[in-house]
């Protein structure tokens, strides 16, 4: 602080004011305050190095809580940051899941043959959103597997079977 007001006002009314003295001032202006180590710098070094650099804050904390040593989690990041040490990630992996009941695939009724259809006899749809007003509408607009064209619609405000199954189709 008196450094940086040191062009401002005089060292030694500084000094006067916060009641210091100007040898002990300028005794610190000659000297910098040096960083002090940490006594658990090599502590955390070793865990970290000791779990194949896999270790993060909290994990190297709780083993140097078996070990007696009483540190923050927030100190141990301090550590590993200023070292330049930093925990890993396990990497995302495909976890199976169990299949439900009700996911029984289709039967492929078509067996995947699109072409060679008479126009509107093999038709495919799907229900589509539309934002009407403050709520929600549902168009289903059924196409020809034979032509790629649409060969009806219908519109409701719930999304069900039934807007699929009375789907007008024109001729």
């Amino acid at each position: 602080m008196i450094r940086s007001n040191a062009g401002r006002c005089p060292v030694s009314a500084q000094c006067g004011i916060l009641g210091v003295a100007k040898s002990a001032c300028y005794w610190m202006l000659e000297r910098p305050e040096a960083e002090r180590a940490d006594p658990y710098e090599k502590d955390v070094g070793r865990v970290w190095r000791d779990s194949g650099k896999v270790y993060g804050a909290r994990r190297i904390r709780h083993a140097l809580g078996h070990e007696g040593a009483t540190l923050s989690r927030r100190r141990v990041n301090r550590i590993m940051k200023g070292n330049g040490m930093a925990g890993s990630y396990s990497k995302a992996a495909y976890r199976p899941r169990p299949a439900r009941p009700n996911d029984d695939p289709a039967p492929d009724i078509l067996a995947r043959e699109f072409n060679g259809y008479a126009p509107r006899t093999h038709l495919a749809s799907g229900p589509a959103y539309v934002r009407v007003g403050g709520s929600w509408a549902y168009v289903c607009l059924p196409g020809g597997l034979a032509d790629r064209q649409i060969a009806g619609h219908s519109v409701g405000v719930r999304h069900d079977a039934d807007l699929v199954c009375f789907c007008s189709i024109g001729s």
